[in-house]
């Protein structure tokens, strides 16, 4: 994704207008090069995926941006930041369908119960 951002601010840095479609798609462009910094300083996986559902919303306005502006080579790059938005936010469970394991991926012989809390009293 950030390889497709870069593309993208090349090809409107290349393009040399200054109005409100390159803008917004070098503030794409920019949003896709920052999803490589959140997702490495991020402790888990949850920032990281949420970054990249607000990338892919952007990218879908972005490629209306980038017909409308007619600047193909920003279109390419636009496709390119919402496949790879897609596919950076695929279900990354380490079991198969039907086979019970723990959130580790190691094999466990029955499903994990529900913790039992007593409700307050009034």
């Amino acid at each position: 994704m950030a390889a497709a951002g870069v593309a993208l601010l090349v090809v409107v840095v290349v393009h040399g207008e200054v109005d409100v479609a390159p803008v917004l798609l070098a503030v794409l462009g920019v949003a896709a090069v920052g999803t490589l910094a959140m997702v490495a300083g991020a402790g888990t996986a949850a920032p990281g995926i949420a970054y990249e559902a607000l990338v892919l919303l952007g990218s879908l306005a972005g490629v209306v941006v980038a017909l409308v502006a007619g600047l193909w080579g920003a279109l390419v790059a636009v496709l390119v930041v919402t496949a790879t938005s897609l596919v950076a936010m695929r279900d990354e469970r380490l079991s198969t369908p039907g086979r019970l394991t723990d959130s580790t991926g190691v094999p466990v012989d029955s499903a994990p119960q529900p913790e039992h809390v007593d409700l307050p009293r009034a």
